[in-house]
C-alpha cells in the first residue's frame, strides 16, 4: 500500500466527490433528463455517506490538532 494520506487531504477529496454527486442529483433528479427513481435515491444515499465520512475525516484531524496550516508545514 502506498502511503497513508493525510485526514484533511482526505475531507478534500470527499468534497470534490460530494461536489460530483450534488451536480449529478441537480442534473437528472427532475425534468427531462430525469433519471429512474432508484438511481436517485442512491445517489443520495452515496451522498449522506461522503458527507459523513468528510466530516469523521475533518472531526479526526481537528481531534489531533491538525489544520491546513501546520498540515502543510
Amino acid at each position: 500500500m502506498s502511503e497513508r494520506i493525510p485526514s484533511l487531504d482526505m475531507a478534500d477529496e470527499l468534497d470534490r466527490m460530494i461536489y460530483g454527486k450534488t451536480v449529478w442529483l441537480a442534473d437528472f433528479s427532475e425534468g427531462k433528463k430525469k433519471r429512474p427513481d432508484h438511481e436517485i435515491e442512491h445517489k443520495r444515499r452515496e451522498l449522506a455517506v461522503l458527507r459523513q465520512a468528510a466530516h469523521e475525516y475533518r472531526a479526526s484531524a481537528d481531534r489531533a490538532g491538525i489544520t491546513r496550516e501546520v498540515a502543510n508545514g
